[in-house]
């Protein structure tokens, strides 16, 4: 799975489907199912410091330690935070995220034929 992601590195004990179902205000069950393919999303969405701040505020990391690690000044990391959230929000991501988005595709080809 994602033994040695930087995810389970700030979250060991919230799931990527957990957190994406709270912020999208949905249920889990709309949600992947399988962590490597939400990890794998964010990844391709998102530049390695909004994935990086999105972990550590999630992980209810200060501020002050996550502009460290990013850094940033307080101000900076203010703006970027708000990107990062807006960004994740953003519907091209919901798609990915969403567990019957791959399959509607699969049913939708098959159906052409």
């Amino acid at each position: 799975m994602l033994e040695n992601s930087l995810w389970l590195r700030y979250n060991p004990n919230k799931t990527i489907r957990e957190v994406l179902a709270r912020i999208y205000e949905c249920g889990a069950v709309e949600i992947n199912d399988d962590e490597r393919v939400l990890y794998a999303a964010l990844k391709r969405h998102l530049t390695k410091k909004e994935f990086r701040i999105i972990m550590m505020n999630e992980a209810q990391v200060s501020a002050d330690e996550i502009a460290a690690e990013v850094g940033m000044n307080a101000a900076e990391l203010k703006k970027a935070q708000y990107k990062a959230y807006r960004k994740i929000r953003q519907e091209k991501i919901r798609h990915d995220v969403k567990a019957g988005a791959k399959i509607e595709a699969v049913v939708e080809v098959a159906h052409e034929e």
